[in-house]
Formats: structure tokens, sequence, C-alpha cells
């Protein structure tokens, strides 16, 4: 009996230091240091798992000095992928580092518990360069040499990852997975970067050396397609990226024999309902989105579409307009709201934006058709590098006023994600038409804008 006893005592302690060191399991992140060249004092760390393909509910906003250094603790209860600019993080709870962040994702310093992940994030690829390929810059001359050069790159970044001590094998095994998709990714941006299908006279024999090209790779990417195909690799943004060519046709060589799980398929699902979204939004767009919502099954991802279409219904014509602080070329802080009372048409774009430098002239234009009228043409360049506005506008010629503005409302609550982008607002400041025509689309805006003052 007194055996019994004592074990079922040193069980009762055991089992109450489980509890207590369940208790203690770390759910936050202690990040401090210094974020330069942001271009505001709040910056945002977005949030960078599967979800992030369909909103941005899980952002984190870090408010700095002027300087750009702070100090926060954030609450996460799992490891978990964020970016700051060109910079991809892996928090894991318990994390306490010092930070040094910059547009440039390789200027990174990581010091303190988490460091080591995150410093062998600094070198992670970019997916819209190629991954492997450096946008271009690791292009041999045929595809097979290109090839070869990639594994071998591959194969380095992958003996640099297996070599890392102190990070949990959860790490390393989302971090091979990234490396096989940007092998995966670089395969198959290289009909894109090479310029292969640049030789084809017609665009059908475009397509047919393009079909050709995708034949080829078959045995080199459906094997890695059927590694990556896990709910759990979904994290990884170039896996999610790479996916995306089986999601959008299962029917194809590349996609025989792999079936996406129910997860996969309504993440990419969502996504369309979403793209509709950033485009445009009127009451019918608005129910076919809430009928789809009803349907899901995922809460994670339903979750974002919901805010997706909260922050969306705030640009319904008739809505109130959201205001801009903004700077004139003298440095001057003014607001959108200040041009209240007349019509609207606000061009926004940025000087490294090719579609939006080439809607410019038609812009101002435009303009002057309207001289005299209640309306006030307002570009609004925003522009991150001020300098690089203010080199542009002198080298440019520009007879309208001209404005910069880092507002974080022109992503949060105009819901910019892509430039250039148009909107025409009531002399009542209220919205118009949240994604109005661009300027060169001269019939469709000029029949917004007549109507807007015509309204008014």
């Amino acid at each position: 009996m007194k055996k019994i006893a004592y074990f079922l005592a040193m069980g009762t302690i055991a089992f109450a230091a489980c509890t207590e060191q369940a208790k203690e399991q770390p759910t936050t992140v202690h990040l401090k240091g210094q974020l330069i060249d942001m271009g505001s004092t709040e910056v945002t760390m977005k949030y960078d798992g599967a979800a992030s393909m369909l909103g941005d509910s899980r952002d984190i906003h870090l408010i700095t000095d002027a300087e750009g250094r702070f100090d926060t603790i954030v609450t996460i209860t799992e490891p978990t992928y964020y970016s700051i600019s060109r910079n991809t993080l892996y928090l894991t709870p318990g994390d306490d580092m010092t930070v040094k962040i910059t547009p440039n994702n390789k200027e990174a310093e990581f010091q303190g518990k988490g460091a080591i992940a995150n410093n062998y994030m600094k070198y992670r690829l970019f997916p819209k360069g190629g991954s492997f390929l450096e946008a271009g810059e690791n292009l041999r001359k045929d595809f097979a040499s290109t090839k070869a050069l990639v594994d071998s790159l591959a194969q380095v970044r992958q003996q640099q990852l297996d070599a890392l001590d102190s990070v949990s094998s959860e790490f390393k095994e989302l971090e091979t997975m990234r490396i096989k998709a940007d092998v995966l990714n670089s395969y198959i941006s290289y009909a894109g970067y090479s310029g292969m299908m640049y030789k084809a006279k017609t665009r059908e024999e475009a397509k047919a050396m393009y079909d050709e090209f995708r034949s080829q790779l078959t045995p080199y990417v459906q094997p890695i397609f059927s590694q990556l195909n896990q709910d759990k690799y979904l994290d990884v943004a170039v896996v999610r990226n790479v996916l995306g060519y089986i999601a959008e046709d299962s029917g194809t060589e590349w996609g025989k024999g792999i079936t996406l799980s129910a997860k996969t398929k309504e993440l990419y699902d969502a996504e369309k309902y979403v793209d509709i979204l950033r485009k445009e939004i009127n009451t019918q767009v608005a129910d076919s989105v809430r009928q789809y919502i009803a349907t899901m099954k995922h809460a994670e991802f339903a979750t974002e579409v919901e805010a997706k279409l909260k922050q969306a219904s705030r640009l319904l014509p008739g809505q109130p307009a959201f205001d801009i602080e903004m700077k004139d070329v003298n440095g001057k802080v003014c607001h959108l709201s200040d041009l209240k009372g007349k019509v609207l048409y606000v061009d926004l774009w940025a000087t490294w934006c090719g579609p939006c430098c080439a809607e410019s002239p038609h812009f101002e234009s435009l303009s002057k058709e309207y001289q005299g009228k209640d309306i006030v043409f307002v570009p609004i360049s925003t522009d991150t590098n001020k300098k690089a506005w203010l080199d542009y506008i002198k080298m440019h010629k520009k007879e309208l006023t001209q404005y910069n503005t880092v507002d974080p409302n022109i992503r949060s609550q105009w819901g910019v994600l892509y430039i250039p982008r148009f909107l025409v607002i009531g002399k009542d400041f209220k919205i118009i038409n949240a994604y109005a025509p661009v300027p060169s689309d001269k019939a469709n805006i000029k029949a917004l804008l007549d109507a807007a003052l015509a309204q008014n």
C-alpha cells in the first residue's frame, strides 16, 4: 500500500509539474531595435502565413520614434512568418531579439533569442525575381545549364540550412520546402526570363513553344509538386505561389495524380473572390461574396474574406471618403479633405511604376479639358523615397499641384494594393467610384466625371 501511495503521490507531483510547465509556455515575442528608411513612423509587420493571400487582419503595426526605434511585445501562440518591407521574419513564442532592418533584406541584423533562424532568412529568394534565377542574373546559355546551376545553388542553400544549430525541426522542414519550391519556381520562370518565346512570329507559335517547354518540365516539376502538396506548407509564400499552377488547372500534365486538399482548394477559391473585391465593389459583388462566405469551411480563411468584404463595402458609392494626409513639393502638410466642395479625380501613383508614369500625361491633358469647372485633379505620389519623387517632378514638367503621401490610410482604408489607382469623390466628400477608369480610357472617365459634376 505504501508503494501504491508513493507512486500515486509521485504521479500527482509529475502531473502538477507538467501542468505548471504548460502554463509557463511563452505566448509572446519581444522585439526592439531600429527600422530604417521605412517612410513612416508606423511600420506594418505583415502576417505572411497562408491566410495572408486573402487579407491583412493579422498584420501588426509597429510604432517607432523619428529615428525608427521601437520596443514592442507581440502576442503569438505558434511559430509564424511575418514580413517587414522585403525582410521575412520567423517568430517563435519566447523569442527576444534586437533588430536593425532596412528595405534591403541582406542588410538586416538580428541579435538575441531567435536570431539564428532570422539571420538565415535574410537570404531568402524572391519568387517574383524567379527565385534562384535572381531576376535573370543566373541565366545560362540554355535550360539544361541553367537547371544545373539552380540545382547546385539549391544544394548549397540546403547545406546552410542543415548546418543551423538551435533552430526547430519544424523550421528546417518548412525552409526545406521553401528551397524545393524555389527550385520549382526557377524552372518554370526560365521561359519568361530567357525570352525564349520572343523568337516566335505569332501568338499561336509562342503558345506552342511554351506548351512544349511545359511538357519538357513535367518529369522535373511533378515530383516537387507532390512533395509540396501538404497543408502545413501553405505558410511558406513561394509554396503558395507554385501550387497556384495546379490550383488553376489541375487537368494539366503537372497536376495529373495530384489531388489538392480541401483546405488548399478553398484557399485558392477564396483568393478569386478577394481578387474581385480588390478591383471593384458594388452591391452585386458584395452579395456574391457574402453568399460564398456562408459556404466556407475554414475559419481562418473565412475571417479574412469577411474582413476584406467589410473593408471593400466601405468603398461603395455614397460612402464617406477617407481622408489622406499629404505634402506638397515644399513640404507643406495638407489633407485631401481640404479640397472638399469640388469633384475630385485622384491619381495614386509612384515614380517606379511604369504604367503610372504612362497615365500621367493623359491625366494632365484631361485636366485642361475641365479647367474652370468644379473639379480638381489631384496627383498623389505614394513614393516612400521623397527625394526620388522630388527628382522625378523636377525632370518632368508638371502643371498640376503635386502631392506625396505615406499615409497608411492608403492601404488600410482605401485598400490600395496596386497602382495606378484612380478615385472619383463628390463635392460632398463621398465616394463616387473607388476604382475609377484610368485617364487614357477617355470616353469612360469623361462620362463618369460629367455625371459627377451634374449630380453635384
